[in-house]
């Protein structure tokens, strides 16, 4: 039996006693891997964990714990490896990290906190690698990674039991730290609190955080109050680990439903970075029969192929004359309509005469507009923003399979496309032909045939129409994720 079977069959006594004992002494430290252990401690301490790490004669505290349990850790680093620690990295630090922060810098620690000012980090003399992700999970997210052993320790990036902590995070760019720890070559995860796994956790994670976002971002979406948002609001046990303690509570939904509704909508929540492309998008998703989490999935691949940072909004007020002057490129994805007292009442206009404005000026002054499938449907009749998109809804068919066909093979949005067949709705808009340039067509087996592309010049914007876009296999098809790329790197001028 290798070292790390043998390790992962003792974790279900661990965390069993973890569980069940009322004194925290009961809880003895855990080798994880050579030179590698883990200390969890009781209820008492939220089931956190922390460890520490011998690299040669080197011992590093790793994780974030009590400031009540630093003399039991730092005796039991020493008891374990028979060497006293003479440093501690913190994978986040909230108000009791850092009273322990200062509790173990006064027992003389070297407290690490900027690896970029470490040179014993950038020489490996300790064995482990910081991984930064500033705001994500807490405002000084970050995991430790023994890259040797293949052991993680990810702080409150992950939860894995008995529930997550929202307080002080930003779920959008947690969810982008859980992807880039997934790629990590690691066997082992030590969350912050809960049960100890492999890579999966990050997985049930980051699917958690997900769902929650999407079943709240639905009825954002829609228009529905905080009250009704709640009610729709059902995880499935699978995504749980210590049910019923980890359901999400209402301060839980309250948090994301803060962060996906104005005024954090969308940038508050999720400013772009220094560090990402310079072309930036605001993608307005969302209605009542298309819900943002699929539309999120499928839109994201190409904005990642254009190479154009995106940031999502479910909450359309945040489409505003200011969010527009932050970005080169719009994309909406979802009709005129909310439904704020419910599906059997009225629907409602939600873009404003002054959206409507804001949108062609951002268009007129330079940017790009990608209006995608349902855009044109339920809006203000004879207003700006229907005779910026130069077409209107008027319907469509039940989804079924039709044909796509490029009238003009010429355009950069068309290059590397061919005619394809795709599972949609097809719609057939009404179209201003002397106002904009054809580029698809589509047509049903019951030759239904209508105009599924459009492109136009406005003062020094362009803009593009695609018709498609209501199912995951239209959205996904290989042919329309080209369009989508083209589309938006023609429409932010990318390449010109």
């Amino acid at each position: 039996m290798n070292i790390q079977t043998q390790s992962l069959s003792i974790i279900s006594l661990f965390l069993l006693l973890a569980s069940a004992s009322a004194a925290d002494e009961a809880l003895k430290p855990l080798k994880v891997a050579p030179g590698v252990y883990v200390q969890g401690f009781s209820s008492k301490f939220g089931s956190a964990n922390a460890g520490w790490v011998r690299s040669g004669d080197r011992v590093t505290l790793v994780g974030a714990p009590h400031p009540a349990l630093v003399d039991r850790l730092l005796a039991e680093a020493e008891r374990t490896t028979g060497k006293r620690p003479e440093a501690v990295v913190f994978t986040h630090m909230r108000s009791g990290e850092r009273d322990a922060a200062r509790a173990l810098g006064e027992k003389g620690l070297e407290v690490i906190v900027d690896p970029e000012a470490l040179g014993a980090l950038k020489d490996g003399s300790r064995g482990i690698e910081i991984v930064p992700f500033g705001h994500a999970s807490s405002p000084e997210s970050r995991a430790i990674l023994v890259r040797d052993k293949g052991v993680l320790f990810v702080g409150d990036i992950c939860f894995n039991g008995p529930g997550t902590l929202f307080e002080g995070s930003r779920t959008a760019p947690w969810m982008r730290s859980l992807a880039a720890l997934r790629v990590l070559p690691v066997r082992t995860v030590i969350p912050g609190y809960g049960s100890i796994g492999g890579p999966e956790i990050l997985d049930r994670q980051a699917h958690f955080l997900v769902e929650l976002r999407r079943q709240v971002g639905h009825g954002v979406a829609q228009g529905l109050p905080w009250a009704d948002v709640r009610s729709l609001v059902r995880i499935e046990p699978g995504l749980l680990v210590w049910m019923p303690y980890d359901e999400p509570n209402d301060a839980d939904i309250e948090h994301i439903y803060k962060e996906l509704t104005v005024p954090l909508a969308p940038f508050g929540a999720d400013p772009f970075l220094a560090s990402e492309p310079k072309v930036r998008a605001l993608a307005v998703i969302g209605d009542r029969p298309h819900e943002p989490g699929h539309l999120e999935a499928c839109l994201r691949p190409a904005f990642h192929a254009a190479g154009i940072a995106v940031r999502f909004a479910v909450d359309p007020r945040a489409l505003t004359a200011e969010n527009l002057r932050s970005i080169q490129l719009l994309v909406i994805l979802r009709d005129g309509a909310t439904w704020p007292r419910g599906k059997e009442r009225p629907t409602e206009i939600w873009m404003t005469p002054e959206q409507e404005n804001a949108i062609v000026d951002f268009v007129e002054r330079g940017g790009g507009f990608l209006a995608l499938h349902n855009c044109t449907g339920f809006y203000r009749e004879g207003g700006p923003y229907l005779k910026l998109l130069g077409g209107k809804f008027n319907g469509h068919g039940p989804p079924e399979r039709f044909r796509v066909t490029v009238t003009d093979p010429s355009h950069a949005i068309t290059q590397g496309v061919a005619a394809y067949e795709v599972a949609d709705e097809q719609h057939t808009p009404i179209v201003e032909k002397s106002s904009v340039h054809i580029i698809l067509e589509s047509r049903s087996d019951e030759g239904v045939q209508a105009a599924a592309g459009w492109v136009r010049e406005v003062g020094k914007g362009r803009l593009a129409y695609l018709a498609n876009g209501h199912t995951p296999d239209a959205l996904l098809h290989p042919d329309y994720q080209r369009l989508l790329v083209n589309s938006m790197r023609w429409c932010s001028r990318l390449g010109d």
